[in-house]
């Protein structure tokens, strides 16, 4: 069972997952003997990205990862780009070495957009689903590829030889993090908590510089309409009143090609669930348990 601190809040176990290719941090917490489930942040976040959620979900087996490049994980190599489609080798690499068989995907944003493409390519261990504001991977029109490329490997050069923003404390940091996304103030203090390393010269983001790069190939939408029409499982929507969601003109049409789907709109910003994640796990909480 979760370990609680002396204020009551559940304590979360770090620990780390080792694949053929990569290690990668996780934080755990929960009923060892529950459900598992790996919960995938958004594009810069990280696995502390639930840390408000996993207090309201004590009978289930949490896994929150800090996927490749975030966090305290390790960074794809030098020149290598973050590719979309890589990601899912890494979700079904990270269940094999936990020894998941079959497990339950919560995923926020992008960390939405992986699992939804994990489920419909892997229905048979995938057992349940949880979107938080995302469906799906994001798609170009075909006239867009040729720009898309080239703007990628552009972008790569550029990095390769952009210097390190330093900050000289926390709430510098905090501050800088505040100003690229509309999320409360203690939210982004626990993002950034678990992104930041010190070096002589100051602190700086663990995040790799590479994941800011465009990816160098978009998938088409008739391409995520067969991922999102192989989904089985039960699935669950959560989209915020105020969220990115809500801009997104494909959503209904991406909805209706998940069989077993169920959408929830609350009130909210894009990090809702760290926002105030009680409503949002009280719904999580009755679609996995």
């Amino acid at each position: 069972m979760h370990k609680t601190n002396g204020d009551g809040t559940v304590e979360a176990e770090e620990f780390f997952i080792q694949t053929p290719f990569f290690r990668f941090a996780a934080k755990r917490w929960g009923n060892r003997n529950g459900l598992p489930v790996l919960a995938l942040h958004g594009w810069l976040d990280n696995a502390a990205s639930f840390d408000g959620l996993a207090p309201y979900l004590p009978d289930i087996h949490l896994v929150a990862l800090d996927m490749a490049g975030h966090g305290h994980s390790d960074h794809r190599p030098p020149g290598v780009k973050y590719h979309y489609l890589d990601y899912i080798d890494d979700v079904i690499a990270v269940a094999d070495a936990l020894g998941w068989e079959k497990f339950a995907l919560l995923g926020h944003s992008l960390g939405a957009g992986i699992s939804s493409v994990v489920a419909g390519s892997f229905p048979e261990r995938v057992t349940h689903l949880v979107l938080l504001e995302g469906i799906g991977p994001m798609t170009k029109e075909v006239d867009n590829v040729c720009q898309s490329l080239s703007r990628s490997v552009l972008q790569m050069k550029r990095y390769l030889d952009k210097r390190t923003v330093v900050y000289p404390d926390f709430e510098t940091a905090v501050e800088a993090r505040v100003k690229v996304g509309d999320m409360d103030l203690e939210s982004v203090r626990v993002l950034v908590q678990r992104n930041l390393i010190e070096t002589e010269a100051g602190l700086t983001w663990r995040s790799d510089p590479k994941l800011k790069a465009g990816s160098p190939l978009y998938m088409m939408e008739e391409q995520v309409t067969g991922f999102l029409n192989g989904i089985v499982t039960p699935t669950l929507l959560v989209t915020a009143d105020k969220g990115l969601s809500k801009r997104f003109l494909r959503m209904k049409a991406r909805i209706a090609c998940v069989k077993n789907i169920r959408q929830q709109v609350l009130t909210g910003g894009h990090h809702l669930h760290l926002d105030d994640p009680e409503p949002v796990a009280k719904l999580v909480a009755a679609h996995l348990i």
